[in-house]
């Protein structure tokens, strides 16, 4: 029940990133996507951010400003996130490459849009899922070395806007997402 204080409502647990280099994937509404193909591998940490800049309005009431309006203006929503597994397709994310046989050819592949889930499941607490239908995968910091601890590297998801047109040819999953541009939440297990 919501407002409720429950223990039952804490939770402990990290999430796994699922990323298809589609925009609008049909898969991102269902369970399809959560397979190795589209694992991000092992996170170790998961932050999502909301960043809403405001505007605010003030009249001038005897002498007083009054605050009487504010609107947003910018809103950003990214999951910042860090792997350990060093494959060739996380490091081709990281270095935003291609690949090429045995190699990464670094900063050929700049901008990594698609489709995403998160995927948060518990012993404890609530599950989540959050389908996301349109962002970018990009690095967000270095790349971790270190002879005494587990190679690391720290990335971003930022959520963009779903529009009209960005699901070529299927006008029903096209109005499914426009329902949700900035992706949704399923609740169900909350």
């Amino acid at each position: 029940m919501a407002g409720t204080i429950s223990t039952g409502n804490y939770t402990i647990g990290s999430g796994t990133i699922y990323f298809c280099g589609s925009i609008g994937d049909q898969k991102v509404l269902g369970t399809s996507l959560q397979n190795s193909n589209y694992s991000l591998g092992n996170i170790v940490d998961t932050e999502m951010s909301l960043d809403v800049s405001y505007v605010d309005h003030y009249v001038s009431v005897d002498g007083k400003r009054i605050k009487d309006k504010s609107v947003a203006v910018t809103s950003v929503l990214q999951l910042n996130f860090t792997f350990d597994e060093m494959n060739q397709t996380n490091m081709q994310r990281f270095f935003l490459g291609t690949a090429s046989a045995s190699e990464i050819r670094v900063l050929q592949d700049t901008v990594a849009e698609g489709s995403a889930q998160l995927k948060v499941e518990t012993d404890i607490g609530q599950d989540m899922l959050y389908k996301i239908p349109k962002c970018t995968l990009k690095p967000d910091g270095a790349l971790s070395l270190n002879d005494e601890d587990w190679h690391q590297a720290p990335m971003m998801l930022e959520v963009l806007q779903y529009t009209t047109g960005e699901t070529a040819g299927n006008a029903t999953l096209n109005s499914s997402l426009l329902l949700i541009p900035f992706g949704a939440i399923d609740k169900s297990a909350l």
